[in-house]
């Protein structure tokens, strides 16, 4: 049964446990419409992390208007709307199938089929693990790496947000097919999996640790500082680099666009690095309001 605050309701349970399980009944053009349509609240209660975001893209684009400004906000948030709604479909092949796009996956098929490795990176844009699913009914196991780690709420949420991102978590597990591994732990498992699956790495804000490790590189208006894994461990085991940007349909849909294939050994670790922040940035440029990192990017400049 859901329990409200005495003072005001639980917004978090009612959420999880009412708001999108009712939506993902409906069917897709409603139930996305109206998840859009929420993200005034989830706006409302996100103030303080819009702020920073808002303050980013001013910095980043000193020429767009408030009006620019504002609808870019309305934007980013129906995406994070839009991203949570997704997690009721992932295990669901015929939606999957309604749901994404792929566009230039025909290259990453054809290096596969000639026995190369292939490591899939994004920056962060759109609905970006839609693409994963939509891969998986391709006949390609998914496997990645990434920094959330859900054994023990060490971020302290709310414990309906934490128990969410657990199931979350379980569902990509479901519908990526391949191996999934947390960034601390032992790689070599990744390694051996390139020979089977599609690895994603995406990119992310370096560790404080490992700040100085990264490679400096041209973005946006200013340079920022990234950490040079995806180019080391595609060198290292001899597999393409295949970037992926995601682009949303008019239905509530999307596309997962494919660049060119990278092999490492045409680049040296500031070039490759180079061109895949290169991509990033346009990407941005065309469409802020679909970066999930504008809260992270003054870290990235004080790397």
């Amino acid at each position: 049964m859901m329990r409200f605050n005495a003072i005001k309701p639980d917004w978090f349970s009612w959420r999880y446990q009412v708001q999108y399980p009712l939506l993902a009944q409906l069917p897709l053009s409603y139930s996305y419409r109206l998840a859009q349509y929420s993200s005034r609240y989830w706006q409302a209660r996100h103030l303080g992390g819009l702020a920073i975001v808002k303050e980013q893209m001013q910095l980043t684009f000193p020429h767009a208007s408030e009006t620019q400004i504002q609808q870019w906000l309305c934007e980013y948030a129906q995406m994070v709307e839009c991203e949570t709604l997704d997690t009721w479909y992932l295990t669901q092949p015929k939606l999957m199938q309604r749901l994404v796009t792929l566009q230039g996956f025909e290259a990453v098929e054809q290096a596969r089929q000639q026995g190369r490795r292939v490591l899939l990176t994004g920056g962060h844009i759109g609905r970006f693990w839609l693409a994963g699913p939509a891969m998986y009914l391709r006949g390609f196991k998914v496997g990645t790496l990434t920094r959330d780690n859900t054994e023990s709420n060490t971020q302290h949420l709310h414990q309906a947000e934490y128990r969410f991102r657990r199931w979350k978590l379980q569902r990509l597990k479901a519908s990526l097919g391949g191996t999934f591994l947390v960034e601390g732990e032992l790689v070599r498992p990744l390694y051996q999996a390139l020979d089977e699956e599609l690895i994603t790495l995406l990119f992310d804000v370096p560790y404080a640790q490992n700040q100085s490790q990264g490679v400096t590189v041209s973005f946006l208006n200013g340079t920022i500082k990234v950490p040079a894994g995806i180019y080391k461990i595609a060198k290292k085991t001899q597999a393409w680099i295949a970037p992926f940007y995601m682009r949303n349909r008019q239905d509530g849909g999307v596309i997962a666009e494919f660049s060119p294939l990278l092999d490492p050994n045409n680049y040296n670790e500031e070039e490759c690095l180079s061109l895949l922040t290169q991509q990033l940035s346009a990407e941005i440029v065309q469409a802020p309001s679909q970066w999930w990192l504008w809260a992270a990017l003054p870290l990235l400049r004080r790397a």
